[in-house]
């Protein structure tokens, strides 16, 4: 198991006038402090002295102060973040001699507020370049992807098959042993890749759940989860069910949900009518069919995500609009209820509607376009729409909304 960060080392000794001050505060009483503190902060206080250093990383603060920010109704600790990965190369040599280990990590981030708001800078200035070392075969670029994030932990993928979890708040992150897909897997041309970050809260355990699958005559899905407690990954066996879509998996309830079809059913020629939400229990690794909305549109594109702490589904009807449904109560059908209709508009820059990120309380759905990712924000109750300011945004960037919180990977 290993963990790096490229953060210095600060000595955590106060001056010594400040000591008796220091010691003389109760836990209990910074315990409340601390709680209500950015993880920026926290961070700095974490140096004052060892005593603050271990309690402001203790499992009791840390899991204190991820629930206070996730119960915090202005959203203070949500925020809307820009990834990009790319490689390091050698100037002295120009492109084309890749360094073939050397990954920069740039991230860019705006709150909530100013999202909504569309009160945001007119150039995007990246704030961060964290620099990584993966050893990796050969530079392919398109699939260095960020695959969501949970609890404050972002899921990257480098090269197809090194993994990371990163935590954009304290820059920490772990490299996750190879899972394996990829040997098993000798078509990488055919094949389709979709992974996932969740919580196993009955096992108190982060899980990654990757799935790939081969097309053609075989039709062949492969499974694996990996634990953050063991370190390693496990084989999920008797998949029947192949996948389709690649815009990721989501967890919710300690459930993975992905969009897939049975090929035992009526073969491979009537994928769009045999369309499943798949869900895999983390708990047993039972999978389970969630049943759809009896108005869903089968001859259109589906994507799932989650919003307001419920399962989404999103069905772009050939351009003319995106439908929007909840399933306010999970595992119940009648609870799908169609909350958004976003209609056609002329989208910046040729762009196009690419992902929901949050709805608010009135309604408003705040989503991002693509391939040049901008943030749009639909007000259904005044058939609005307005984007961010941003401009020469470069391609490639992933846009997801992350919790601030402590949890180390």
């Amino acid at each position: 198991m290993r963990e790096r960060t490229r953060e210095k080392k600060i000595k955590t000794s106060p001056e010594p006038q400040f000591q008796p001050i220091i010691s003389s505060i109760p836990d209990d009483i910074l315990l409340q402090i601390f709680t209500r503190l950015p993880v920026r902060s926290l961070g700095r206080l974490s140096c004052v002295s060892k005593s603050w250093h271990s309690l402001i990383f203790s499992p009791n603060l840390v899991k204190s102060h991820y629930k206070r920010c996730t119960e915090d109704k202005e959203n203070e600790h949500h925020r809307i973040m820009f990834f990009k990965v790319e490689l390091e190369h050698d100037e002295r040599l120009g492109y084309g001699f890749e360094l073939g280990v050397n990954f920069r990590l740039r991230q860019f981030g705006c709150s909530l507020h100013s999202a909504f708001s569309c009160v945001l800078p007119k150039k995007i200035e990246v704030t961060n370049d964290f620099i990584i070392s993966i050893p990796v075969e050969k530079f392919r670029y398109y699939i260095n992807k960020t695959w969501g994030s949970c609890r404050g932990l972002v899921l990257i993928m480098v090269e197809g098959e090194s993994m990371l979890l990163w935590n954009p708040a304290t820059r920490n992150y772990r490299e996750l042993p190879d899972s394996g897909i990829k040997k098993e897997h000798k078509l990488p041309g055919s094949s389709r890749l979709s992974c996932g970050i969740g919580y196993d809260e009955s096992n108190d355990d982060f899980k990654v759940l990757v799935l790939s699958s081969v097309g053609g005559m075989r039709n062949e899905t492969l499974a694996k989860v990996y634990s953050w407690k063991t370190d390693s990954w496990k084989k999920i066996e008797d998949l029947k069910y192949s996948l389709i879509e690649l815009g990721g998996c989501y967890c919710l309830n300690g459930i993975f949900h992905f969009i897939a079809y049975d090929p035992q059913s009526r073969g491979i020629w009537n994928i769009a009518s045999e369309r499943k939400i798949v869900g895999l229990d983390l708990a047993n690794d039972i999978f389970k069919e969630i049943e759809l909305p009896e108005e869903v549109i089968t001859n259109c594109t589906w994507k799932i995500g989650t919003l307001r702490g419920c399962l989404s589904l999103f069905l772009y009807s050939g351009g003319n609009q995106v439908d929007v449904w909840l399933m306010k109560e999970y595992g119940v059908r009648e609870s799908w209820s169609k909350v958004v209709v976003v209609p056609c508009f002329q989208y910046p820059d040729g762009n196009v509607f690419s992902k929901p990120l949050i709805l608010s309380e009135n309604g408003q759905l705040l989503f991002v376009t693509g391939p040049r990712p901008k943030l749009g924000v639909y007000d259904p109750n005044e058939n609005s729409l307005h984007y961010s300011q941003f401009i020469n945004l470069e391609y490639h960037y992933e846009v997801d909304v992350c919790v601030e919180s402590l949890i180390s990977p």
